[in-house]
């Protein structure tokens, strides 16, 4: 008798490399030209691992070293001492970093549109291989700011205005979004908002960090994965444990020996 035997789909588990890791980094600012101030130990002996998925938040008080921490996940300093690496390189060309911030605009009688296509040619003088999209709308549905193309930026609420940043810097198509203070101007609603958009493009496989000062509450929403606090430079115990996701892999970024077993189906979606 021919019985029929049931298969499942192939399921492989994988742990995905971390998009940057900063090993043992410390930062010091050196003083000026004239010696007039002294050196500052921006960071001392950091270590951190950010992976394709997560919503971080990295909280400290002014001072505490958050942007020097930033600058050296985007490769724009280098370490003083220690190491730091993306994917599987000691250069962040495969991640393509993207740091951003709350900004007024300099111009704000240009349009979202045009917003983009000069930040676009910015990119372009940079040498960064990216080109701008002939159409803008799929960039602009992405953010939330869709039938906005026209809109003059000087027009652009406090949310539409960081939805603009945002996808300013997609046009890189980074694996990794440092955010440097971006709520700045926003208010309790907006800054949700802002939040879960940022919550939306960490679940396509992009690794996000936001910097952001203690106290704003920014720890307990549900959308981030884990908080990171700094205290003069350090790293301390923040007390927040670390969510289960399940990230998506990166094109281009090594996969290295499973740490630990996440379940991931073999016909998983690129990204």
């Amino acid at each position: 008798m021919h019985h029929d035997v049931m298969t499942s789909s192939p399921i492989r588990s994988i742990a995905p490399s971390p998009i940057v890791e900063l090993l043992n980094v410390s930062r010091r600012w050196r003083p000026g030209p004239l010696g007039a101030f002294p050196a500052v130990d921006a960071l001392r002996g950091v270590t951190l691992q950010l992976f394709p998925g997560e919503l971080v938040a990295l909280t400290g008080a002014a001072g505490a070293g958050k942007s020097a921490l930033l600058l050296l996940a985007t490769g724009e300093v280098a370490p003083t001492s220690g190491v730091v690496r993306w994917g599987d390189r000691e250069e962040p060309s495969a991640v393509r970093p993207q740091r951003i911030g709350a900004r007024s605009w300099e111009y704000p009688s240009l349009t979202v549109r045009q917003a983009l296509v000069f930040h676009a040619d910015q990119l372009r003088r940079l040498d960064a291989p990216p080109r701008p999209p002939a159409r803008y709308q799929p960039l602009l549905r992405r953010v939330g700011l869709l039938g906005r193309a026209r809109t003059p930026l000087g027009a652009l609420s406090a949310l539409e205005a960081f939805r603009v940043v945002v996808a300013q810097a997609l046009l890189a198509r980074p694996a990794l979004l440092c955010c440097d203070e971006p709520f700045a101007y926003c208010g309790p609603n907006e800054r949700v908002e802002a939040v879960r958009l940022l919550r939306r493009l960490a679940g396509t496989g992009i690794a996000v960090l936001i910097a952001t000062r203690e106290g704003d509450g920014l720890v307990t929403r549900p959308e981030i994965d884990r908080s990171v606090a700094l205290v003069q430079g350090r790293i301390v115990p923040s007390g927040r444990a670390r969510r289960t996701r399940l990230p998506l892999p990166l094109p281009g970024l090594e996969v290295r020996p499973p740490r630990r077993r996440a379940r991931v189906a073999e016909d998983a979606p690129p990204v």
